[in-house]
C-alpha cells in the first residue's frame, strides 16, 4: 500500500492551538507513522507579524525528530490561512506561506460564512494564479446546499476532509453527509488536522477501514496520498483535480 501523505496537521509545537511543546510535537509524529503517515505538510494557522523565519526553523528542528522515527519520514511546510481581504498581499510579499512553496493555498472560513461571500472570495484567489484547498470542507453548513460543492470543484476549488468526519456511526447524520461527499468523488484529499494527543489526534485507521470497504482501490490511493503529490511536486494541471471522481 502507498505512503500516507497527511495535508492538514498543526504539530509545530507552541505556535498555535496545536502541540504545545516540543513532546507533545513529537508524541503526535510517533502516532502518525504508526497509522501509516509518511509525509506530512505542516500547516500551523497565518497569523498575522508572525515572522515566518520562526516557522521555518522550528519546521527543520522538527524534521530532524521525524527523521529519528524513520530517515524515509519527511515534513514539509505550509499554512493554514483564515481568509482576510489582505491576504493575498499577503502571499505575494511570503508574509503568508503557500503549501510547500507551491501555487496551493489551504484556506478555512468561519464555519457559518455565507456561501456567497465564501464563492466570491475563493473566486480572487484563483483568479490570483493560486489553487485554493478548501480545508475541513465538512464545517460549512451553506455546502450542504445541492449543487454547490459541485459548483466550487468546478470553479477550480480542491476539497480537503478530515479523516475524523467519516470514522464515527453511520447513524449520524454528519457522518453519513461526509462519506457521501467521498462516494460521489467531491472530496480530493483527506488530512488529519491533528492538534493534540488527548484530542484532534492523527488517528485515521477507522477512517481508512471505512474507505477500503466501500470505495475503489484508485479513490483510496487519490484521497490518501496521489493527491497530495501534486502539492510537493508543485503540480498545477486541471486535470489532476478531478483525478478521484
Amino acid at each position: 500500500m502507498q505512503e500516507i501523505i497527511d495535508i492538514h496537521a498543526h504539530v509545530l509545537p507552541g505556535l498555535d492551538d496545536g502541540a504545545a511543546d516540543m513532546e507533545e510535537a513529537k508524541a503526535m509524529l510517533k502516532m502518525a507513522y504508526s497509522q501509516g503517515i509518511r509525509k506530512i505538510i505542516v500547516t500551523p494557522h497565518y497569523k498575522r507579524g508572525q515572522d515566518p523565519k520562526q516557522i521555518m526553523e522550528l519546521s527543520r528542528r522538527l524534521q530532524w525528530e521525524a527523521r529519528k522515527i524513520d530517515k524515509c519520514f519527511n515534513l514539509y511546510l505550509g499554512q493554514e490561512i483564515l481568509y482576510c481581504e489582505d491576504i493575498l498581499q499577503d502571499l505575494k510579499e511570503r508574509r503568508a506561506l503557500t503549501m510547500c512553496g507551491s501555487h496551493y493555498v489551504l484556506i478555512e472560513f468561519p464555519p457559518l460564512v455565507p456561501y456567497s461571500r465564501m464563492f466570491q472570495s475563493l473566486r480572487k484567489i484563483i483568479l490570483a494564479r493560486y489553487i485554493p484547498i478548501l480545508a475541513h470542507m465538512e464545517r460549512y453548513t451553506c455546502l450542504r446546499e445541492k449543487g454547490r460543492v459541485k459548483e466550487l470543484i468546478n470553479s477550480g476549488c480542491i476539497m480537503q476532509m478530515n479523516y475524523c468526519s467519516i470514522a464515527g456511526s453511520r447513524f449520524k447524520r454528519q457522518v453519513r453527509w461526509c462519506r457521501l461527499q467521498i462516494q460521489e468523488g467531491n472530496i480530493h484529499m483527506l488530512g488529519t488536522d491533528m492538534h493534540h494527543m488527548n484530542e484532534r489526534t492523527p488517528e485515521i485507521e477507522k477512517a481508512l477501514v471505512w474507505i477500503k470497504k466501500n470505495c475503489s482501490l484508485e479513490m483510496y490511493q487519490n484521497l490518501t496520498g496521489n493527491y497530495a503529490l501534486n502539492i510537493l511536486t508543485k503540480k498545477n494541471n486541471n486535470r489532476s483535480r478531478n483525478e478521484n471522481k
